[in-house]
């Protein structure tokens, strides 16, 4: 009987992703041109809608050249999780985050996962995996990949930027959980939540 019901609760799913309303049509990119640029830049796209409209959408990207990142979820082998502590111009405080950043032209993304994850914490690991990736915003150009890295032992050398001041914590898994749950304590949440869910511990 178990099995009869599952059974039906899967049909009734696919009969549900079957009939769920098409898509809407793509806009036509019809031109596009420089705003600002600094270490972000803006871009400023023109659109034709599918009814004919057009309208400009400012789009948000990396400098020039750096169209990828990468964020990594770091375990240690008691299984808890390297996290770093860091002032973020943003939120305007010191907030939690996972080590990461961007892959440089040419650089293998999981390559560049450990060299970040070194970088900012001070920690090496044994494997890292890419898991996926991400678009960073609804209007944003840039495309941030996510890893797992375990193993992860502090026996490296943290070497951050001019204006990196990351200081590196761990948390156990509840703990960490804790910070995504409570607003504005973490930047990156749907990263992690990623990286969580694909590492079996959501």
């Amino acid at each position: 009987m178990t099995d009869q019901i599952e059974n039906s609760a899967a049909t009734d799913e696919v009969a549900a992703e079957l009939s769920r309303p098409a898509d809407p049509a793509p806009w036509e990119l019809l031109g596009e041109e420089p705003g600002f640029q600094r270490f972000l830049t803006v871009r400023l796209r023109r659109y034709r809608m599918p009814d004919g409209r057009e309208v400009e959408w400012d789009v948000l990207g990396p400098e020039g050249g750096m169209a990828t990142g990468i964020t990594v979820l770091p375990l240690t082998p008691e299984g808890r999780i390297v996290t770093i502590r860091m002032f973020r111009a943003g939120p305007d405080s010191v907030v939690t985050n996972l080590p990461g950043g961007l892959v440089e032209a040419d650089e293998d993304v999981a390559v560049a996962g450990a060299r970040e994850l070194e970088e900012e914490t001070g920690y090496t690991c044994e494997t890292l995996d890419v898991v996926g990736w991400q678009w960073s915003g609804a209007s944003s150009t840039y495309r941030k990949y996510v890893a797992i890295a375990r193993g992860c032992r502090p026996d490296g050398k943290q070497q951050l930027d001019e204006a990196e001041d990351c200081v590196p914590v761990e948390l156990s898994v509840d703990a960490f959980r804790a910070e995504l749950r409570t607003p504005g304590a973490m930047t990156g949440v749907d990263a992690a939540y990623l990286a969580l869910d694909h590492a079996g511990l959501l």
